[in-house]
C-alpha cells in the first residue's frame, strides 16, 4: 500500500506513468492559461500572420527571384466531349529526384501531380502545382532585417500541360489509375 506523500513513487523510485501524465495536464493549463495574455500585449508582433483572401494575384515582390521560368511547357485546359471518359490518375516521385536520387523519398518528401487520360482520343494530360520562385525559397522563410515578421516567397499556381511522363514516374514514383469521371465533371 502505498504511504501518503509517495509522490506516486514505483519500482527504484521512479515516479509512476500516472504522476507524469498529471505533469503534463498541468503544464497545458498554464499554457491555456498563458495565452490570452500573451495575445493582449499589442507591442508582440503577430505570428502567424492571419490569413488573407486575395481575388486576385498580388504582385511579387522584388526580393524574390526565380532561377527558372515557370511551367515552361505549359499548355491551355482542353475543353472535353461529355461523352468522354477521363482516367484519373495519381503521380508521386521524390523532390529533386533528378538531382538526389530516392533520398528525400526516404524522408516522405514528395512531389504530386495529376494525370488525365481521355478515352475518345487518347491524349494525356499533366497537372502539377508549382511554386513561382522555386522550391527551397517558398518552402523556408527569410528573415529580413527591415520586417517585423519572417518573409514568404510562396506564391504558386497550376501548370497544365499535355503529356504525362510515363518513364519518369513509374521508374521514380508512382502512377496509379485512381478514378474516371466524365467529360462534362472534367
Amino acid at each position: 500500500m502505498a504511504q501518503a506523500g509517495s509522490a506516486h513513487r514505483g519500482v527504484g523510485g521512479q515516479r509512476s506513468a500516472g504522476a507524469a501524465s498529471g505533469c503534463a495536464l498541468w503544464r497545458w493549463a498554464l499554457a491555456l492559461l498563458w495565452l490570452p495574455t500573451a495575445a493582449a500585449d499589442p507591442s508582440r508582433r503577430q505570428w502567424p500572420v492571419p490569413y488573407k483572401r486575395f481575388s486576385f494575384r498580388p504582385e511579387p515582390d522584388p526580393y524574390c527571384q526565380a532561377k527558372y521560368t515557370f511551367c515552361p511547357t505549359g499548355s491551355p485546359i482542353p475543353v472535353m466531349k461529355g461523352d468522354d471518359v477521363i482516367e484519373v490518375f495519381r503521380l508521386q516521385a521524390p523532390v529533386w529526384e533528378f538531382k538526389y536520387g530516392n533520398l528525400l523519398g526516404h524522408l516522405k518528401i514528395m512531389h504530386d501531380a495529376i494525370g488525365f487520360k481521355s478515352t475518345l482520343t487518347g491524349k494525356n494530360y499533366t497537372m502539377e502545382w508549382y511554386e513561382l520562385f522555386q522550391l527551397g525559397n517558398c518552402t523556408f522563410p527569410h528573415l529580413r532585417p527591415e520586417m517585423n515578421a519572417p518573409f514568404w516567397c510562396n506564391q504558386g499556381a497550376a501548370c497544365f500541360f499535355e503529356g504525362i511522363d510515363d518513364i519518369h514516374w513509374r521508374e521514380n514514383g508512382t502512377l496509379v489509375l485512381v478514378a474516371t469521371i466524365s467529360g462534362v465533371t472534367f
